[in-house]
């Protein structure tokens, strides 16, 4: 099989590269081997390659070396100035806050309620409010007893509470901090609702037997 190797070139006429041929190429009208060279190819083969050169194909059915035109640089784009952060400012420290004398005072009173929640517990009792529950159940003196004495020492803590918070506002007394307070209040007077416990009968002298002693 017959083939022929001419050479392409693009619109611009600058060297693209190698066309192979074959027999379907040959012109059957011609005597002899003639091919039909497509009109975007030379016969002729381009110079070896150069760096930096291309070839052109010129009418004359030759390549003419030229160099290759180097791009044009590219205008550098306006730099737009970074806008500047401004400064930034040390932060704002809150002021501690100072708890008002209501802040206070409640600070306290959940304070002296833990101290009577944990005398019960001392005792048995789940806090001071189930054992004030026992004051009125009768069927265990002693309980009760416990009960009755928790629950007059409730009244006379909150009482004392009160009656303190109430001069403190009024600038009649200091007012007391957690340790100074609780040495203050009242102490729960267990021997006061002890049950007293009932007197015996005492038992006289044994009577006669109305039987005769046998003699």
């Amino acid at each position: 099989m017959k083939t022929k190797t001419v050479y392409s070139f693009g619109p611009d006429r600058i060297y693209t590269g190698p066309v192979a041929l074959d027999e379907s190429d040959l012109s059957p009208a011609d005597e002899g081997e003639v091919w039909l060279v497509p009109g975007n190819c030379l016969v002729a083969e381009p110079p070896p390659a150069i760096e930096g050169k291309r070839y052109f194909a010129a009418a004359n059915g030759m390549w003419i070396a030229e160099d290759i035109p180097m791009p044009e640089p590219l205008p550098e784009s306006p730099v737009t100035p970074q806008p500047q952060a401004p400064e930034s400012e040390p932060p704002v420290v809150p002021e501690p806050h100072v708890p008002t004398l209501e802040e206070r005072a409640a600070a306290l009173r959940n304070e002296v309620q833990k101290h009577l929640d944990s005398t019960a517990v001392a005792y048995g009792f789940d806090d001071i409010r189930t054992a004030v529950t026992y004051a009125d159940e009768p069927a265990v003196p002693r309980f009760q007893a416990q009960g009755r004495a928790f629950r007059a020492w409730r009244s006379l803590v909150w009482d004392f509470c009160y009656l303190l918070q109430d001069k403190v506002a009024a600038g009649q007394a200091e007012e007391p901090t957690l340790e100074q307070l609780l040495p203050m209040l009242p102490v729960c007077d267990f021997l006061a609702f002890e049950p007293v416990p009932e007197p015996v009968p005492e038992q006289g002298p044994a009577a006669p037997s109305s039987e005769t002693p046998a003699e």
